[in-house]
């Protein structure tokens, strides 16, 4: 074995060593007296149950087994019905869970991997979008990332949202560096969570086409292929189940999109507002995917970070779980500060972090209702972050351009 390979399989094993003794720390201070997971525990229960029993995950009889997990008890029609509503394919980020039948432990290696999520997508946003802070800026950065409301909250449930924060993230990277069958791959993994990936979804293959770069879509139609088809073996009604779990899971969840909430839920406007509202946006956003199929990569971050950001306003279902690919838009907003004058922008970002971080617990603790948050969460980062986009519509191509 060269130096480079033996260096690289001992950085592992001491990562992977300090990992698990982390993962055991948080299981012993942490989840075994701390209830939580209850994202993660429908996943862990009714997948384990299937891969080793071959109990359909979303039979009736499955979904009481995980209610009496979480509630010790059969959910009321008021309550969240805890239901396996992924698609069965995400069995396979979640099947070495099932290697041990404590969810304390569970739950410790879940948040353990989750911060490795968090920072590891924090890592490839830096890199696609070309911001490159100092050494003591990006520790800064990486620690208030880690501590962040919306992070903070994905550790404690348990959500996968995490992993589909990398893989975006992940594949946007592998477009830059023209790994185009992993980027692919990537987009089509990501669709554990379709919600979302309702819009960058369709702007990265459309994209990809007007590109020619076909490996892009060979890469997703396979994997996507792959992941539907070879479930059927040994489940063959899985995508109907699936799809009738995700209309029962939108009926018995209190919030919907960013537009429900600043329309029919603060004001109680009429429906049609909210869809007036909800086709105004995806006809803004279709525009924008059409203007953007001929860009360079750098020029295409914009509309990808458009399609992040309004898949909040549109998809049914939005919650602060999924704020992990807005990094991207963040360090863009950075890089710009960092362009016109490197010093000041960088003190600039470097005073966001706690402003971000403390604005975001501040109203969580004022608003929060018993253990609940409540729907003002779900609003001002997304909103925020809107109009830092329509402010960056001019100045991002300019950059892109002068950057090629």
């Amino acid at each position: 074995m060269s130096e480079r390979p033996r260096s690289l399989f001992v950085t592992g094993v001491i990562l992977s060593l300090l990992l698990g003794l982390s993962a055991f720390a948080l299981r012993q201070a942490f989840t075994s007296r701390v209830p939580g997971g209850n994202d993660l525990y429908p996943r862990w229960a009714a997948g384990c149950d299937w891969l080793t029993t071959g109990r359909d995950p979303y039979s009736p009889e499955s979904t009481r087994r995980i209610q009496q997990g979480i509630y010790g008890r059969p959910a009321t029609p008021d309550e969240d019905q805890v239901a396996f509503a992924y698609p069965i394919y995400t069995v396979l980020l979640t099947w070495p869970l099932c290697l041990t039948t404590d969810f304390a432990m569970v739950h410790a290696v879940a948040m353990t991997a989750l911060v490795v999520c968090a920072l590891g997508t924090a890592v490839l946003a830096r890199r696609a979008t070309g911001w490159r802070p100092g050494p003591r800026l990006w520790i800064w950065s990486l620690v208030w990332i880690a501590l962040l409301y919306p992070t903070a909250r994905g550790l404690l449930l348990g959500q996968l949202a995490g992993v589909v924060a990398l893989l975006q993230i992940g594949a946007l990277e592998g477009l830059r560096l023209r790994r185009d069958h992993l980027a692919g791959a990537a987009m089509a993994l990501s669709t554990i969570k379709p919600q979302m990936a309702l819009l960058i979804l369709p702007l990265v293959l459309f994209w990809a086409v007007c590109q020619r770069r076909w490996k892009v879509v060979t890469g997703f139609v396979f994997v996507l292929g792959a992941l539907i088809v070879i479930p059927l073996i040994w489940l063959p009604a899985w995508p109907a189940a699936w799809l009738t779990g995700l209309g029962e899971y939108t009926g018995y969840t209190e919030f919907g999109s960013i537009t429900w909430i600043l329309t029919t839920h603060a004001f109680g406007t009429p429906v049609f507002v909210e869809s007036a509202v909800t086709l105004a946006l995806l006809a803004w956003f279709l525009v924008e995917l059409w203007r953007s199929r001929h860009a360079g990569f750098e020029a295409m971050l914009w509309a990808a970070s458009l399609a992040i950001v309004l898949t909040h306003f549109i998809s049914p279902r939005t919650a602060t779980t999924h704020f992990g690919p807005l990094l991207l838009p963040l360090f863009m907003l950075f890089r710009l500060w960092q362009s016109s004058n490197e010093r000041r922008g960088a003190w600039m970002a470097a005073v966001t972090w706690p402003a971000v971080g403390l604005a975001t617990w501040a109203l969580f603790l004022l608003t929060v209702e018993g253990i609940q948050e409540s729907a003002a969460n779900y609003v001002p980062i997304p909103l925020l972050l809107l109009v830092v986009l329509v402010w960056m519509r001019r100045p991002w191509p300019r950059l892109a351009q002068a950057a090629r």
